[in-house]
């Protein structure tokens, strides 16, 4: 359920040959109308369409959408009224409860004709563009689609009203230069004079670009791999309709189930099954926080076979324990498939993982004094390590979304993002990167190399590689080597991860 009250979709992109893309033919309908209907059926029953075909009007649709704003009811979303997509990418943007201001965003490359590139850190977007406005290092592309919850649609009004006062009197000459850059990169595709013509009426990505240098959290809703498209002509729109008829949306749905970033051991040996266990879940109508407590369940199994002390036990253990992995994997993708979000389920997905692997060092000790070989002290040690590196990870996180919420943003009528827009002081030179700033933008582009991203990722030793640890090791040897194994190779992880987190802090 959406908590969107309005929609406002800007038919207002010139089409090829006349008249705006938005009534372009689709099927028996217009690509306006799809859209609209796609939003109808998300639960938002107030669309709103704005029109300008005959004399286009920058300034006059933005203070239409500051009205609409004002006097929407609960959250606003607004969007391109041209674009052509599945509903589900739609949803990923409306129906999940953890996004409350956000936009619908794809990684460098889907989108590119049309899209405006923009930068996210921890989710976040923190820089945006629009044809008027540059940010640099892109990480994804905006496609279109900006949703503003009940809290922020007071600050999308001030930003539509800013935005109309900057071009009221016409594009403010610095702007126009940064649209000619734009412009140059453009040159020599097929498309260039109609994307720029539909560049020139954007005022949602340049809606999008203000209110984040408003300061508001801005969240991302990743397509993935769904269909998407903006066609600005008859032809075009035929190929998009082919091309959207072609896409397998189950397979999709289900691909984008699985996490995009995850360790080693869960994409390569967990995640290309268990996302049919999320199917076959979510077919049953189980939902993931009664996959959670399952997980916690078979976790605390495991820990008590790990306690009998006995080979079969450290076998059946080891077993369960994948077992219960497993399950706990199923239940995030069970969540994104179904789209079945909830605080509750966040809470119990993340305490219940802290829980089974205490669960499993207290089995590993028991069953190592019962064989008479007490670990105690060594079982204590990973269970601190553990700790702390949790502590670590969540207050890390928090301080680097208070660090972002006090950043400085660059005046909206500065095209650039960069650090003399912010101060203020165009034309100022740039100053040197610190030296943290320099090493770690060298160590990112490591990343680079093939399979380098893999190996940072295995070396921080993440719950899938530890539980993996654990399994083999208790299964083929004793307790006292699972927990030196797990406390060498953690050792090594805290202090990767506590150099990359002091280089990010010093950068920032």
């Amino acid at each position: 359920m959406t908590t969107v009250s309005t929609a406002v979709l800007l038919a207002t992109a010139p089409a090829q040959g006349g008249g705006v893309a938005a009534d372009l033919a689709w099927e028996d309908t217009t690509l306006v109308s799809r859209l609209g209907d796609q939003l109808r059926a998300l639960g938002i029953d107030d669309v709103q369409v704005l029109r300008r075909p005959a004399s286009p009007d920058l300034a006059a649709d933005l203070a239409a959408v500051a009205r609409i704003a004002r006097a929407a009811p609960a959250g606003v979303l607004v969007a391109q009224a041209d674009v052509v997509t599945q509903r589900e990418a739609l949803a990923a943007l409306l129906a999940d409860p953890r996004i409350g201001t956000g936009v619908l965003s794809s990684l460098e490359g889907v989108g590119a004709p049309f899209a405006f590139g923009q930068r996210s850190d921890r989710g976040r977007v923190v820089s945006a563009a629009s044809p008027f406005h540059a940010a640099g290092g892109p990480t994804e592309r905006f496609l279109g689609l900006l949703k503003v919850s009940a809290a922020d649609t007071a600050a999308l009004a001030a930003a539509a009203e800013e935005l109309a006062g900057l071009v009221a009197g016409g594009v403010p000459a610095a702007w126009e230069a940064e649209l000619e850059r734009k412009r140059q990169d453009w040159k020599g595709e097929a498309e260039a004079p109609a994307r720029l013509a539909a560049a020139r009426e954007d005022a949602v990505a340049l809606l999008a670009t203000a209110i984040v240098r408003r300061g508001a959290h801005v969240g991302n809703a990743d397509i993935r791999e769904l269909f998407w498209a903006r066609p600005l002509s008859a032809a075009a729109a035929r190929q998009a309709a082919a091309d959207i008829g072609g896409h397998d949306e189950e397979r999709v749905l289900l691909d984008s189930a699985v996490k995009a970033t995850d360790g080693f051991f869960t994409t390569f040996f967990v995640s290309p099954y268990s996302k049919y266990i999320a199917r076959w879940a979510a077919r049953r109508g189980l939902t993931p926080n009664q996959v959670t407590v399952a997980s916690l369940a078979l976790g605390a199994l495991a820990a008590a076979a790990f306690a009998t002390g006995h080979r079969w036990g450290l076998i059946a253990g080891a077993l369960l324990l994948q077992v219960a992995f497993t399950t706990d994997c199923v239940d995030g993708q069970l969540a994104r498939y179904t789209r079945t979000f909830s605080a509750l389920g966040a809470w119990l997905d993340s305490t219940f993982d802290r829980v089974k692997e205490y669960l499993v060092f207290a089995g590993l000790g028991i069953g190592a004094a019962r064989m008479g070989a007490p670990v105690w002290a060594l079982a204590g040690a990973a269970l601190t390590l553990q700790t702390v590196r949790h502590a670590f990870d969540f207050s890390f996180a928090a301080a680097e979304h208070a660090s972002m919420d006090v950043a400085p943003q660059a005046p909206l009528a500065e095209p650039s993002d960069g650090p003399a827009a912010r101060s203020g002081a165009a034309g100022t030179p740039v100053p040197r990167p610190a030296a943290s700033a320099r090493v770690l933008r060298a160590w990112r582009r490591i990343d680079r190399l093939g399979g380098a991203v893999w190996v940072k990722r295995v070396v921080v030793f993440p719950i899938g590689e530890r539980f993996a640890v654990i399994s083999i090791t208790a299964a083929l040897f004793t307790p006292r080597v699972t927990f030196i194994v797990v406390l060498a190779w953690g050792g090594v992880g805290a202090v990767y991860g506590l150099a990359g987190r002091g280089l990010r802090a010093l950068a920032r």
